[in-house]
């Protein structure tokens, strides 16, 4: 399967909304049934705070990948999300 790759948002909303917001398009749910939570995978709070602009505005650059749910999850500072299927064959999927 090809990872999926989200535009950069336009709107101002958090990278943890984004991320569930993608994920559950991805996955074909809503964004309230989405299970797990992102949280037992990622602190959202923590992700949010990641690429906030630092005290003198500038912006700051980088990626942050993690794994959720049989996937990999990329999200760049621009706020593109990237979503790739985990490679493990060991890993398996419940819902």
């Amino acid at each position: 399967m090809m990872a999926t790759q989200s535009p950069s948002p336009s709107s101002g909303e958090s990278l943890s909304i984004r991320v569930v917001r993608e994920v559950a398009a991805h996955d074909g749910v809503d964004p309230m049934d989405l299970s797990p939570p992102l949280f037992h995978s990622v602190d959202p709070a923590a992700l949010d705070a990641l690429f906030e602009p630092t005290s003198t505005d500038d912006a700051r650059a980088g990626r942050v990948t993690f794994a959720y749910d049989g996937k990999r999850i990329a999200v760049d500072s621009d706020g593109e999300v990237t979503i790739d299927p985990e490679r493990d064959p060991q890993r398996t999927c419940s819902r």
